[in-house]
This record gives structure tokens, C-alpha cells and sequence, in this order.
């Protein structure tokens, strides 16, 4: 099963992808809690997904960022 969430935004730099999965990372470091969270969704979202063995990646769309969540 393939479950996918898109925004259409501006997306996320190429070289931060991975990165947006740890606890606690965000792209702009000048975001705070009134625009943009503690960037633990992505990181919950992981860990819930692994428990049950899947998967969860991230890429940029043109615009906007795809999540896309796997399960066997």
C-alpha cells in the first residue's frame, strides 16, 4: 500500500530530504512556533511508520513536497 501527502509550497532544498526526519529539524532557522512548529511531525511520522514496517520518503514536486508512505 502507497499512501502519499502533498503540499504546494515551496518545497524543501535537495540536500536537506533526509534531514526533515530528524527530531527536531527545520529547514529555516529563523522559524518559530507561531509559523512553523518544533519539527517533530516528520519524526513521529517515521518512527510510527517503521514500527510497522514501512517506509516514508520525501521529495520535491514543482512545486511543492511529497510524502509518501509505504507498507508491505
Amino acid at each position: 500500500m502507497l499512501v502519499g501527502v502533498r503540499d504546494y509550497g515551496s518545497g524543501v532544498p535537495e540536500g536537506f530530504l533526509t534531514d526533515i526526519f530528524r527530531p527536531f529539524f527545520r529547514v529555516d532557522d529563523d522559524r518559530n512556533r507561531s509559523s512553523g512548529g518544533v519539527g517533530l511531525g516528520l519524526a513521529i511520522a517515521q518512527r510510527a511508520v517503521s514500527i510497522h514496517h514501512g517506509g516514508i520518503t520525501a521529495k520535491n514536486m514543482q512545486p511543492g513536497l511529497l510524502v509518501e508512505i509505504s507498507y508491505p
